[in-house]
């Protein structure tokens, strides 16, 4: 009896030995596939992640000005690390199209339990992004300052801001947006050059008595003095009824009407040697025109406000060349701007094309005033009545006035201006500089945000 209780305790013992071992055995499976679970859980998390952090490095490119494929590689590459953090490595590439979509892709390999050993081969995940990049054109007309105030280092300083300010806004692939710039050098007047002929009617052969339009022109002096002018190839303000207004002129029969003013200056004088440029996207003319300003003559500062205007101007679309006709106000996607800069007193304005004997110190002599006053009123008080105008359009003004010490000049380049953060007041050649830039990456955030 006692030898069959003791076989009978052995034989329960080997049973449950054998149940243990078969029950291990069939939870074998169970624990590899929650190990294996485990793993696929993980990998999901981190392709959460990766997407997460593509989308936002995508994101950036997209709110970025990088147009080539080096500048939004870089870029995209440097946010998406950012955000991955210092743990993560991924592969990644990301493309800018012609329809400016950014496409974005990246790959990382999830950390794993059992995947790799029962595999052989590592759980990588990927992530795809794609975001269109909203985008405006640009319009921009640099209205500068190149009178003889700004002669010597000023002028060498206002040709590297200008030049860093075209870099910034003009780009480089012009679609499917397009970027351009005019230029406006003013002083005393503005240089049409060869778009002369557009704006207003040619001299005629002889000499008038105080009325423009002929070669010569007599009048009085504010010395009482009858002297002789001679007309030039230079323009003055408008004086008729579209003195503050965008109306282009025109040609009716053989005359153009809503024309510019005639210029006339004392013998052996010469007008404004820098011409415009209108609306462009050639850098190399856009800062080789730049590059060979000249300083002379004093500050007609509505003169060059205007046609900073009548550069942006759709109203002016026939006077420029066909490839480059400002587009319409208020257009979609269209971003119109203005930058006007001096460094000193708007002190000239005109009476029948000589500057009037009412105009600022810093203007010329008697001998060389007209003995009646500014036509349209002083230079400051016609640049508000035009700053008002634009800005009504929408077109937007940055003032820069560079080294100011006129009380006048700085009241309106903060009248002027569109918003107070849209005025600038730099003292030094780093300043300027820093100032053109820093309006030439506001321009870029509205081209990219707006």
């Amino acid at each position: 009896m006692r030898n069959f209780r003791s076989g009978l305790r052995r034989l329960r013992r080997d049973q449950a030995g054998g149940m243990a071992v078969m029950l291990a055995l069939s939870l074998l499976p169970l624990s590899l596939a929650a190990i294996s679970a485990v793993d696929l859980i993980r990998g999901l998390g981190t392709r959460n992640h990766l997407q997460d952090a593509l989308d936002a490095a995508a994101l950036a490119v997209a709110r970025s000005d990088a147009v080539t494929a080096d500048q939004v590689l870089a870029i995209g590459r440097r946010v998406l690390a950012l955000n991955l953090g210092p743990d993560v490595q991924a592969a990644s590439n990301f493309t800018l199209n012609d329809q400016g979509v950014v496409i974005a892709t990246a790959s990382t390999v999830s950390p794993t339990a059992l995947y790799k050993p029962l595999t052989g081969a590592d759980l990588t995940v990927d992530a795809h992004s794609e975001v269109t990049r909203s985008s405006n054109n640009v319009e921009l007309a640099m209205v500068l300052d190149v009178t003889g105030s700004m002669k010597g280092t000023k002028l060498q300083d206002l040709k590297s801001a200008a030049i860093s300010l075209i870099d910034l806004v003009v780009k480089d692939q012009q679609t499917p947006y397009y970027s351009r710039a005019a230029l406006i050098p003013y002083s005393n007047v503005v240089n049409p050059g060869g778009y002369l002929g557009n704006v207003r009617n040619p001299l005629e052969w002889g000499t008038g008595a105080d009325v423009p339009g002929k070669q010569w022109m007599t009048f009085q002096n504010a010395n009482r003095e009858w002297v002789t002018f001679r007309g030039t190839d230079c323009v003055t303000e408008r004086t008729d009824q579209n003195q503050f207004n965008d109306v282009a002129p025109v040609k009716v029969g053989t005359k153009l009407k809503n024309t510019v003013g005639y210029h006339y200056l004392p013998q052996g004088s010469a007008c404004l040697a820098s011409q415009i440029v209108p609306l462009t996207s050639n850098k190399t003319t856009l800062k080789n025109t730049i590059g060979a300003f000249k300083a002379e003559g004093s500050t007609a500062g509505h003169i060059g406000l205007a046609w900073g205007w009548y550069a942006v101007s759709p109203n002016w679309a026939a006077i420029w060349p066909a490839d480059v006709k400002p587009h319409p106000y208020r257009e979609r996607k269209l971003i119109k701007a203005i930058v006007l800069m001096t460094d000193g007193e708007f002190n000239t304005a005109y009476h029948n094309g000589v500057i009037a004997r009412d105009s600022g110190s810093g203007s010329g002599g008697a001998q060389d005033h007209h003995i009646g006053d500014a036509d349209n009123g002083s230079s400051f008080s016609q640049a508000d009545r035009l700053c008002a105008a634009v800005k009504a359009q929408g077109v937007l003004i940055y003032s820069v006035g560079f080294a100011l010490k006129d009380r006048d000049a700085i009241t309106i380049m903060n009248r002027c201006a569109s918003k107070p953060e849209y005025v600038y007041l730099p003292n030094s050649g780093a300043d300027l500089k820093q100032a053109f830039r820093d309006i030439g990456q506001d321009i870029n955030n509205l081209r990219i945000s707006k």
